[in-house]
């Protein structure tokens, strides 16, 4: 018997043991071994705790995504991108590297502490207009809705002012415009 070549067993070449033409056949354990073990780690890995799911609490329940083909009410956009900040594709301010840690930011000049000024006196008087417009149709009332376009690559930091600016001017409501991905 040779090393790691397990037990080894006569046979005829029609299943018993006694008769001419007897063969030795080896049975190789280590490539069925190696795939067990392939396939048990596979396992673990795929059945391990996701900290995502093991995060949740009971008095936590996550927003649903509602993906649908309509087309959506008529509402005020904000678009940021890594350059620019555009309401309703009218230029507010630039947006900057910020020389302390190169993240996209504002221009001291417009950034408050709090929120965007130009961006704030801009959704105040688009506020102004859709409340406007609501007093003459009641149809149409003031929802307080914003539309937020931002490149995926900027951090939230750059974004939390301007969403902090929109409700400051009254729209509570902020859908952020996601791409699909079909």
């Amino acid at each position: 018997m040779s090393a790691g070549s397990g037990p080894q067993i006569k046979a005829s070449k029609f299943g018993r043991g006694g008769g001419g033409g007897q063969k030795e056949v080896h049975l190789n354990l280590t490539p069925m071994i190696d795939m067990m073990t392939i396939l048990v780690v596979y396992l673990v890995m795929s059945f391990s705790a996701d900290p995502a799911t093991l995060a949740n609490s009971a008095d936590i329940e996550l927003s649903r995504v509602l993906i649908t083909s309509e087309k959506p009410q008529e509402v005020s956009v904000i678009s940021v991108s890594k350059n620019e900040l555009l309401l309703d594709g009218k230029v507010i301010c630039p947006v900057i590297i910020n020389a302390k840690d190169g993240y996209p930011d504002f221009p001291d000049s417009v950034w408050s502490g709090y929120f965007i000024e130009p961006l704030k006196a801009a959704l105040d008087k688009v506020k102004e207009n859709g409340e406007a417009i609501a007093r003459i149709n009641p149809s149409r009332p003031f929802r307080g809705e914003i539309l937020l376009h931002a490149d995926r690559r900027l951090p939230f930091a750059t974004l939390k002012p301007v969403m902090r600016s929109a409700g400051n001017a009254g729209f509570r409501q902020i859908k952020i415009a996601a791409k699909g991905m079909n």
